[in-house]
């Protein structure tokens, strides 16, 4: 484990220069995705083999969970779920209407998931866990968790795609 820290210690300014290299530029994402990248090898969930230098390892870490958390943000932004019950309030202070009935969609579509594909949502969005974490927490294999996984987010893709579209067509034919 000391050996493990101080090869950490020492690539650690190249490490958050890539980082942000990811991440557009973004420090807090960058910050949180070589969080997550340390997390994961300090737990052993992400293990070095010897198959390349620690560094390009290390580097290929921090690129996964930077891509893992971009992922999480699409995903977040696209079914709103990034501001589930946190009403926006307009310049005069009231509920913005569209933005709860947005809300109430999502919620919506999440309730026509099958428990795993809400399981799994769950997991990876809410807790930050990978697929294959949540795969491990669900009792289920890596390739059963990704099938739920895709499902679920195309699912409330194309469910919230079509009301948006619905929403559209009706407030433009009025």
């Amino acid at each position: 484990m000391d050996e493990l820290e101080t090869q950490l210690q020492r690539l650690h300014k190249t490490s958050f220069q890539w980082a942000l290299h990811c991440t557009g530029g973004r420090r807090q994402d960058a910050e949180d995705a070589l969080q997550q990248a340390y997390e994961a090898l300090l737990d052993g969930s992400a293990t070095f083999e010897g198959r390349s230098s620690f560094k390009s390892f290390l580097f290929g870490v921090i690129r996964n969970k930077t891509r893992s958390l971009r992922r999480r943000k699409r995903l977040g932004r696209l079914v709103g779920l990034d501001r589930i019950d946190e009403p926006a309030l307009n310049p005069r202070g009231t509920a913005d209407l569209e933005r709860m009935e947005r809300q109430a969609a999502v919620r919506q579509a999440i309730a026509t998931l099958s428990p795993r594909q809400r399981d799994v949502l769950e997991l990876v969005f809410y807790h930050e866990l990978t697929v294959e974490e949540a795969a491990e927490v669900m009792g289920v294999r890596l390739g059963t968790a990704r099938t739920h996984y895709k499902r679920a987010k195309n699912t409330l893709r194309k469910q919230l795609m079509d009301g948006e579209i619905q929403w559209q067509k009706t407030t433009i034919g009025s």
